[in-house]
């Protein structure tokens, strides 16, 4: 299954805002030099995650993100689910006209099936279980 663009990022995010002290926070300009990826996509991403109160946001002069407790002990086939936006994530008989629509095609539920299988697999961990043993020599 491919993820896009949107979940990638903002677990790329989560992942490094839960390595930091309780008490640091981050900009988006430290993530846009850490990451590479533009301003804003990340605008967008941390609005997301701050409206599913994912992460907590500050403005000002102490300001900054943070991660939140929710994200801290939210499974990781729950939060990709939550990430990629859609309740039928594979395949989507209403998109375009489906001329198998009215033949009773299996092939969305045996997609869902599989759907849910890497989301219950997923579901063993937690962004804790996703940390690297030595963050200083990635950033």
């Amino acid at each position: 299954m491919k993820l896009n663009h949107f979940t990638d990022f903002s677990m790329r995010v989560l992942m490094y805002l839960n390595q930091k002290e309780d008490d640091q926070r981050s900009s988006l300009d430290e993530l846009t030099a850490t990451f590479k990826i533009s301003r804003n996509h990340l605008i967008k991403v941390v609005q997301f995650l701050a409206n599913n109160e994912l992460v907590e946001t500050k403005r000002g002069k102490n300001g900054g993100i943070v991660i939140a407790v929710k994200a801290q002990v939210i499974l990781v086939g729950d939060l990709i689910h939550l990430l990629e936006q859609d309740e039928t994530p594979v395949v989507n008989c209403d998109a375009k006209p489906c001329i198998f629509k009215s033949q009773n095609c299996k092939l969305k539920s045996v997609f869902m099936d599989a759907y849910s299988a890497f989301i219950s697999s997923l579901n063993q961990y937690k962004l804790s279980d996703l940390e690297f043993t030595n963050w200083s020599s990635i950033f």
